[in-house]
């Protein structure tokens, strides 16, 4: 939706008395244009022989349609050049679309494997043989063919009008629209050779009936802000080198609050209030190479950007692609050229200044006159050099026409593009439009001068393609004032409203498609869906939009060499902003997908709700319309046809679209008596005695380790206690599957000087080693003991969640007769069998959280079975005074009991609280592999509902609910970790929904960093955390499932 006085279509002003230029570039092309593509009505017979008479030709589809009151002209000259564009069928259509589900949806074991550069052709373009044929055809009725395009499906064809007509048979006709624009469009479908006719999707190039505008919207009039008066902005960001979203500089700040003041959050949102709003502010985990694709008919003013980086300190590159010779007009903000660009690039570098953006520019709409230029093949062009360059991951598009006035041929053009753009994994991202439910409002024209709109699409309900694509993420418009973004609801404000309905050409899969069970308030068949199918509902997501609360863009230049400032809004702000959060899950480094998130819909349809700020007031019926027959489609709870499923909280969004927890195989515990695998004091498991160096990885075999008897195949994971032993500076361990990059998690955090132990899961390698990486600037030396492993073998235990529940506390007579604490090297034979929700029999071994306090002298604690003799492992380490936890997986002995040993010279207490057991058989839940991978950091808002400390008067449920995995997950394993600790106190960890026991999951002291592994129970999907005192900061891992 434009923003000029270039408004080339006829129409009543909408919004009387509003301070709005809107765009409305319609796409028709010159006398050589674009496309018709037609779908097959008819299978061919098969090939005669060659004494046979030809097989008969067949039309391929309906003949175009001309626009409401166009008038038809003279025929153009048979020897105008026209290009046209010979579109077969996939080799297998039904594969293809198998595939893309295959690799977007979590849970498959596909999941993420995307074709690369080039392979789309080999894998789904059509066979070698039908494209012979096809050119032997068409050489028959006088056509020359280029070489077949990348994509495996289109050959091309340089001819002329007069030679096209005679091969197709069918003429063509001159046309003038009622606002005086000309085409030219072919009077019959196109007939091709009949014993081809099956391996032919269609014939792009021939009419030129396609109509796209830009959807933004401007309200106020621009600022001007000389360049000497920016001022400072808030620190330089480099390009990808940082996770600091950038702060608006002072000088633009100030411009905006002179008279009529504008305030950020309230008229106008900059970016980082805007990133900060959804999540997005200061991306954790920042990787690199990551570029987004922008799809643009016009140019950019390169000092428009220049403006906008300097003002907002980045150092974004931003460069230009053009295709069929790119854009001829300059930008001028007065005429809206370069408006619609100027948006989509800004918005993008100040959410994801780490990115590079691409921007891929076809011809010019219409030139400076107002004559239309790009044609409909130009916009396929440019989609289609995008998908087959494959340089950019996101691909981003605020450019659009109503569905109803978009002829179906080219909406099956724009189809097969992306669908190949989804089997690459790059995402497509676009605007779902601005003229509410009745889309074709802005292609209103005036047949008789009467000043009466005279196309009845207006007041129909129509969607906006290509937001209305099936491999498309369509994205809907909010309004948003106020910081924080809490107040946010429908945009619909002077005459402009978020697209949304029901589109009538595509449809979903109803019983397994990503929309099933899914239906928008005033849904309808607008499709006329096939049996086990639905239409395709639009937006999916949603992002500000609204004008009056708009997008704060720099845009044009003052006579005096100003820069201009102004306030955009318009779903092409939304667009870019999803293609932003986009991007940000292809830069986090502890997103596992190794490559792209791609075709997200089927990802963002399985999160929980709580993933997304639910947008329930409003509706985008406008009323001017009249439109019929249902006209208003309000906001609700859930999936709305307004705002889909609404708008972003990145930090929950983003984890599930990578490939955080993929499907891995079940596997069940075998307990071992405790071994130390490595002691790099005695050179146990490693060549030598000196201790590990700074920022080095000791590799540890597990798979067919003979020291603790495992199996040399078939094992999942291992269960260490791995201890840090006499560091000479702080830092922390990283345990992870060998053969993986190193995740950003962490196992054991330690002091200088400081021996800590915890306990860890530790997902094994297809190498059948674990890596064991000291992330310090000293060298430390490591322990690890293991207690068992999980293998995909039969006969192992499976997990049956239990408790939380305190089975001893030796300071109350928990699980003993006395108050007074274990006396030094002493040890206490703890009954677990029949106690804390662990059956009386059939228990092997049992998961218990063991905590030491009030110790009078360092030492350390050593859990075994019942009836055994005591190993050289140990399970907690401390020093006098502190209190220490740490979970054990210990078998239970024969006598029902497990043994802790005081392995110090002094005396201290024991506490233990139960959080599950192990049990031969199939009843209980078998352990699944997974990460290592963060779920829950209060410092940046992974898990969380903002980046916020977790204080003591509250609670926080972290929702492990992926949609995928872990979505059915009775159990997690995590690795917790506390720090910038306000207080000495300690962290519950438990059920959601269930009642906080006493019981502690971490202790500290104030100010340390604390790490110990919890495995509970998830109830409702979710699991809950609690400080006793103070604040502290709250950091999860998980390390596998039990499901």
């Amino acid at each position: 939706m434009g923003i000029s006085a270039r408004d080339t279509t006829s129409r009543t002003p909408r919004g009387a008395g509003a301070s709005r230029t809107r765009h409305r570039r319609p796409l028709l092309g010159g006398a050589v244009a674009v496309t018709t593509l037609a779908m097959v009505a008819v299978t061919a017979p098969a090939a005669l022989a060659d004494s046979a008479p030809a097989p008969a030709p067949q039309r391929v589809g309906a003949a175009p349609h001309l626009p409401r009151g166009a008038v038809r002209t003279a025929a153009p000259a048979g020897d105008t050049p026209i290009d046209l564009g010979v579109v077969l069928s996939p080799r297998d259509p039904a594969g293809l679309k198998k595939f893309i589900a295959d690799v977007s949806t979590p849970g498959s074991p596909l999941y993420h494997h995307y074709l690369g550069t080039g392979e789309f052709g080999p894998a789904f373009g059509a066979s070698a043989a039908e494209v012979d044929r096809v050119r032997t055809a068409l050489k028959a009725q006088g056509l020359s063919t280029g070489p077949l395009e990348a994509d495996g499906l289109t050959l091309p064809v340089h001819t002329t009008v007069g030679a096209a007509g005679k091969a197709f048979r069918t003429g063509f006709t001159g046309y003038r629209t009622s606002d005086g624009r000309h085409g030219v469009a072919n009077t019959t479908a196109p007939a091709v050779q009949g014993d081809v006719a099956h391996a032919i999707r269609g014939v792009t190039g021939l009419t030129t009936l396609a109509e796209v505008r830009p959807h933004f919207t401007v309200h106020s009039k621009p600022r001007s802000l000389r360049a000497d008066s920016a001022g400072a902005s808030g620190g330089t960001v480099a390009p990808r080198a940082t996770s600091k979203t950038p702060a608006l500089c002072s000088g633009v700040k100030s411009l905006m609050s002179t008279y009529p003041p504008k305030a950020d959050t309230k008229e106008y949102w900059s970016a980082r209030t805007l990133a900060t709003a959804y999540g997005m502010a200061d991306q954790p985990n920042v990787g690199t190479g990551v570029s987004v694709g922008i799809f643009e008919l016009e140019d950019y003013s390169t000092k428009d950007i220049a403006a906008y980086q300097s003002c907002y300190g980045t150092k974004v590159s931003v460069s230009a692609v053009k295709v069929d010779g790119g854009p001829k007009v300059k930008p001028d903000y007065r005429t809206g050229f370069g408006s619609e660009s100027a948006l989509d690039i800004e918005d993008l570098i100040g959410l994801v200044p780490q990115a590079s953006l691409l921007v891929y520019q076809g011809p010019d709409v219409v030139d400076a006159k107002g004559n239309p230029v790009a044609t409909s093949k130009n916009v396929l062009d440019v989609y289609a050099k995008m998908v087959n360059d494959n340089r950019v991951q996101v691909i981003s598009t605020s450019w659009g026409s109503c569905e109803l006035d978009t002829d179906d041929t080219f909406m099956d053009a724009e189809n097969l593009i992306f669908q190949q753009a989804a089997a690459q994994g790059q995402t497509v991202t676009a605007a779902a439009g601005d003229d509410g439910s009745t889309d074709c409002l802005a292609d209103a024209w005036d047949d008789d001068g009467d000043g009466i709109n005279d196309n009845p699409n207006t007041t129909a309900l129509s969607v906006d393609d290509p937001a209305g694509q099936p491999y498309v993420l369509g994205v809907g418009g909010t309004t948003m004032p106020g910081a924080h973004g809490t107040s946010e609801s429908t945009w619909n404000s002077e005459g402009g409203a978020t697209g949304g309905g029901v589109s009538h050409h595509f449809a979903l899969d109803a019983l397994h498609g990503y929309q099933a069970g899914v239906d928008g308030s005033g849904y309808n068949d607008a499709c006329q869906a096939a049996p086990d199918t639905k239409c395709r509902q639009v937006p999916d997501v949603a992002a500000l939009a609204d004008p009056d609360t708009g997008y704060l863009i720099a845009n044009g230049q003052a006579s005096d060499g100003g820069q201009y400032w102004a306030v955009f809004g318009g779903t092409s702000g939304a667009s870019p902003t999803w293609a932003a959060l986009i991007a940000q899950a292809d830069l986090d480094l502890s997103c596992a997908a190794g490559g792209p998130v791609g075709f997200v819909n089927p990802a963002l349809y399985k999160l929980p709700a709580t993933a997304f700020r639910d947008i329930t007031e409003g509706e985008n019926y406008l009323p001017e319309t009249g439109a019929q027959p249902y006209g208003s489609y309000p906001a609700g709870a859930g999936y709305d046809l307004t705002t889909g499923l609404g708008t972003p909280h990145a930090r929950s969004v983003i984890p599930a679209l990578c490939k955080a927890v993929p499907q891995s195989a079940a596997g069940t515990f075998t307990s071992v008596k405790p071994t130390r695998l490595l002691d790099t004091r005695s050179k146990v498991g490693v060549s030598t005695k000196t201790p590990v160096k700074a920022k080095a990885t000791v590799t540890l075999r597990i798979a067919g380790n003979k020291l603790a008897s495992i199996p040399a195949s078939g094992v999942t994971a291992v269960v260490l206690n791995t201890t840090a032993v006499s560091p000479t500076a702080s830092g922390y361990l990283v345990a992870y599957p060998g053969g993986t990059t190193r995740p950003t998690s962490a196992n054991v955090n330690w002091a200088k000087g400081r021996t800590v132990a915890d306990l860890a899961v530790v997902p094994v390698g297809a190498d059948g080693t674990v890596k064991l990486y000291s992330s310090s600037s000293g060298t430390v030396h490591l322990v690890a003991d293991v207690f068992g492993y999980f293998s995909t073998a039969a006969g192992g235990a499976t997990y049956h969640p239990a408790g939380p529940a305190r089975v001893l506390d030796t300071r109350s007579k928990t699980g003993v007769s006395t108050k007074t604490p274990i006396k030094a090297k002493a040890t206490v034979a703890l009954k677990v069998a029949g106690v804390g929700g662990v059956p009386a029999k059939g228990a092997k071994a049992v998961v218990l959280n063991v905590t030491v306090t009030g110790p009078t002298a360092s030492g350390h604690l050593t859990a075994y079975p019942g009836g055994t003799t005591r190993p050289s492992s140990s399970n907690l380490n401390w020093v006098k005074g502190q209190t220490v936890p740490n979970l054990v997986v210990v078998p239970v002995g024969s006598n029902g009991k497990v043994n802790l040993y005081n392995g110090s010279s002094g005396k201290a207490h024991f506490v233990a609280d139960v959080f599950g057991y192990y049990s031969a058989g199939t009843t209980g839940a078998s352990f699944h592999a997974a990460g290592p991978h963060r779920v829950l950091d209060t410092r940046s808002g992974i898990g969380a509902s903002k980046t916020a400390v977790l204080k003591s008067s509250g609670t926080l449920a972290l929702n492990l609910n992926d949609g995928n995995v872990l979505a059915h997950a009775k159990a997690v394993v995590l690795n917790v970790t506390v720090t910038h600790s306000t207080a000495a106190a300690y962290l519950t960890v438990w059920p959601d929904s269930k009642k906080r026991p006493s019981s502690s999951s971490l202790n500290w002291a104030k100010g340390q960093t604390v790490a110990n592994l919890v495995t509970v129970p998830v109830v409702n999907g979710k699991v809950d955390f609690h400080v006793s005192k103070g604040s502290v900061d709250v950091i999860a891992d998980l390390f596998g499932y039990y499901a």
